[in-house]
């Protein structure tokens, strides 16, 4: 295992930044897993998974089993991991920018499609080492001009050139599920059958440009541009794996998912070695069919649901109370499906989401995911 750090440029004068990787296997060896957690630095469960993963990635150095190159970003935001407010970690918003540390990453294909104009060839062995090298070079020449466009950059310059690219996030309240888009059905299915996710949200383009769909998207940009002429196959499989919610942090859940996520390593061959027993695969549902539950006034939350419960359209989900006016009010189910997650605090301000539910149904489109 080596160990690599990056320091991000500071906004500040005397103070700066590190992002830290630790890597296992051959330099260069296939496939590359690029796996981080922390991105929303008040997300713990993604974490503390990261650190009983590399504990077995260690045993599994110790006995000859890295196969290809495996990274673990432990901690991916060192900018939001400084932001508390009154003895509570923020994290998930720069406080600078208000930007979401997970949105606005660079759209690869669009500064570096150019670049593939003449270059590209009808092998698309060949044509997916000449993109990495073009997304390799785009990240060079980025412009930077504030502290977390720097994280973008940086993190994207570990992970751009991954078979497989895995950020370990996790929601309020929720069932272990992830987002994917469609390129890599096969990948999808191995994951949730290998970590036990009860849902698979699926989405090529979901809006924002998330870190994980920003290495997916510039492939399928890549083939809608050149597919006619030049073979661009879907080279890289990126998800966000929420690790259920923020209260979900124990050791002998995360030396769990850590197990599982090995056996993922090992049915993709990053490892060597026969794979655990695997799990049934979750429901595979369109992000499209996903509505959020608002708020019909302000008040109390109390709910009549569970998360991870199966509700039916118009289904009474909970109320919200306000006292001083003595009216209470229920919120409904707009859709029969699966209510995989909800938000944590108890008050709440008219308008403001609740909760979400993965039906069958497609009818939401746009920017699909709330910031």
């Amino acid at each position: 295992m080596r160990t690599e750090t990056v320091t991000l440029p500071s906004d500040s004068p005397s103070t700066f930044r590190t992002l830290t990787r630790h890597v296992w296997g051959t330099p260069g060896a296939r496939p590359k897993v690029y796996t981080q957690a922390g991105l929303h630095a008040d997300e713990m469960p993604g974490p503390i998974v990261a650190h009983h993963l590399m504990t077995h990635l260690d045993a599994a150095e110790a006995k000859g089993r890295i196969a290809g190159e495996i990274s673990v970003v432990p901690f991916a935001n060192p900018i939001g991991l400084g932001h508390w407010i009154a003895h509570k970690p923020q994290g998930r918003q720069d406080l600078e920018s208000l930007q979401n540390f997970n949105r606005h990453y660079p759209e690869l294909a669009a500064i570096a499609a150019d670049d593939l104009e003449n270059c590209l060839t009808d092998d698309p062995v060949q044509n997916t080492a000449l993109v990495r090298q073009a997304f390799a070079a785009a990240l060079d020449r980025a412009s930077v001009t504030t502290e977390i466009q720097s994280l973008r950059i940086a993190l994207l310059k570990w992970s751009h050139d991954a078979d497989y690219v895995l950020d370990l996030h996790c929601d309020h309240f929720a069932i272990l599920h992830l987002y994917a888009s469609t390129a890599r059905p096969e990948i999808t299915c191995l994951l949730c059958q290998s970590t036990v996710a009860r849902l698979a949200l699926i989405q090529d383009v979901s809006g924002g440009n998330a870190f994980d769909e920003a290495h997916t998207a510039p492939w399928a940009a890549l083939r809608a541009r050149f597919g006619t002429r030049h073979p661009i196959p879907p080279a890289l499989f990126s998800t966000a794996l929420e690790y259920r919610g923020q209260f979900d942090v124990d050791d002998a859940t995360a030396t769990q998912d850590a197990a599982n996520l090995v056996t993922f390593l090992t049915g993709i061959c990053a490892l060597n070695g026969a794979a655990a027993p695997q799990y049934l695969d979750a429901r595979h549902l369109p992000l499209g069919g996903a509505p959020e539950v608002f708020a019909p006034q302000g008040g109390i939350v109390t709910w009549a649901a569970s998360v991870g419960a199966e509700v039916t359209e118009g289904q009474t989900l909970g109320h919200v109370t306000d006292p001083t006016s003595r009216i209470r009010l229920p919120f409904n189910a707009p859709v029969a499906g699966l209510l995989f997650r909800m938000e944590l605090w108890r008050s709440c301000l008219r308008g403001q989401s609740l909760c979400q539910i993965a039906g069958e149904t497609i009818f939401r489109s746009g920017d699909l995911m709330s910031d």
